[in-house]
């Protein structure tokens, strides 16, 4: 979504924000009105304030979201707030591997170990398939991921000193707003 806590009340572009300021409030403004239309927020207009409004968590809001929080260097607390659904199940694994590097990601004589999965999202909700096109018009065309469809997923590990493998995953990260935002008149 961008950072935002909940309730949360646009906030104008000002020329004194910063660059990540003004990147998180674009977010926003492509986000919250798509996750509101959705019925995951409400949104209220501000009296007094055309073009700005007030956005809370719903019933379905709360039920899909997953929420954290960090200090930024400057001080700065970023929230991370995302609707997120459907665990998935592995349906087969393809293919495990394992490589030592001498120069490795993370230390010398690094051994890590691939491993090639399809797997199914299980309990996509029906707010997911009834908006799967706006919300792949606004993150892209495999941020919906549909129930009994095969997806293909390669995970890395890495062997820590003490024989434990650690997950090195970069395919959950949290998804960016990079297209434009569908009404229901589009």
């Amino acid at each position: 979504m961008g950072s935002v806590k909940f309730p949360y009340t646009d906030i104008p572009l000002s020329n004194e924000d910063s660059k990540w300021e003004r990147s998180n409030k674009e977010d926003l403004a492509k986000t919250l009105p798509l996750f509101a239309e959705i019925g995951l927020l409400t949104r209220q207009p501000v009296d007094g304030k055309e073009g700005l409004y007030h956005y809370d968590l719903t019933e379905l809001g709360q039920e899909y979201l997953y929420s954290s929080y960090k200090k930024s260097g400057s001080g700065r607390t970023i929230y991370d707030n995302s609707f997120c659904y459907g665990p998935i199940k592995v349906i087969k694994v393809r293919d495990v591997s394992e490589k030592t590097y001498e120069h490795g990601r993370h230390s010398n004589n690094e051994t890590q170990i691939t491993v090639k999965i399809n797997y199914q999202v299980v309990n996509t909700p029906e707010w997911v398939i009834n908006n799967q096109d706006k919300l792949k018009a606004l993150y892209g065309l495999y941020s919906v991921l549909l129930p009994d469809v095969t997806y293909p997923e390669t995970l890395l590990y890495i062997q820590g000193k003490d024989g434990k493998l650690y997950e090195e995953s970069w395919s959950y990260l949290l998804m960016q707003p990079s297209g434009k935002l569908l009404t229901d008149k589009e």
